[in-house]
């Protein structure tokens, strides 16, 4: 998987390896960081990895459970729905199973998503790129810069016509830059219900 991806990743995309694996694509995206951490410790240490764990699997699959086929199934409330219908009701009504799938698909792709960004987030975290030690976080020589957020025309925040800049030291201010961004998507609410996994 990871040699498809490196070797043409334009073709052999997560979508398209997850779809081609039958695993889903949060699974994807983990095992080809993983693989790409080990290709980068091969490099330090100059000598391949020890790989006897993988053989194992590889000489005795029926004793590991196998993710084929592996997806997303959401869980509705199963509870009796009574509606009063219109008079010119025909007497059909969509199929639960139909309704069921169109969730579950919601429900994949704002789980998929959510996962893309604590990926990336831990990805930043791994290569030190953001800094979490207290020390780190003491006042720089030229002062502290600010993210302030500046409301709308009728008072609101965010999608409502707020938007967030940086205020700098000496006065001025700048745009967000792209871990900022990803700060500020960070701190974003989501509001969904509590979606659980398949074995609870």
């Amino acid at each position: 998987m990871y040699k498809l991806h490196k070797e043409n990743p334009d073709v052999y995309t997560i979508e398209r390896l997850a779809k081609d694996y039958r695993i889903m694509r949060q699974r994807v995206h983990a095992i080809l960081w993983l693989k790409e951490m080990e290709e980068e410790e091969e490099k330090k240490l100059g000598r391949p990895l020890d790989d006897s764990v993988e053989i194992l699997l590889d000489n005795f699959p029926e004793f590991f459970t196998s993710h084929d086929r592996e997806f997303h199934v959401a869980h509705l409330p199963y509870k009796p729905d009574f509606k009063v219908m219109p008079e010119d009701w025909d007497g059909t009504t969509k199929d639960p199973d139909e309704v069921l799938y169109e969730i579950s698909m919601k429900e994949d792709q704002m789980l998929y998503e959510e996962f893309v960004q604590r990926l990336n987030f831990n990805k930043k975290k791994v290569a030190g790129e953001i800094k979490c030690h207290k020390y780190s976080r003491r006042r720089p020589p030229e002062g502290w810069s600010f993210t302030v957020e500046k409301l709308g025309t009728k008072g609101k925040r965010g999608a409502c016509g707020g938007w967030k800049f940086v205020s700098l030291p000496d006065g001025s201010s700048r745009a967000l830059n792209e871990m900022e961004k990803m700060y500020v998507k960070r701190e974003k609410p989501k509001f969904r219900r509590r979606i659980l996994p398949p074995f609870k």
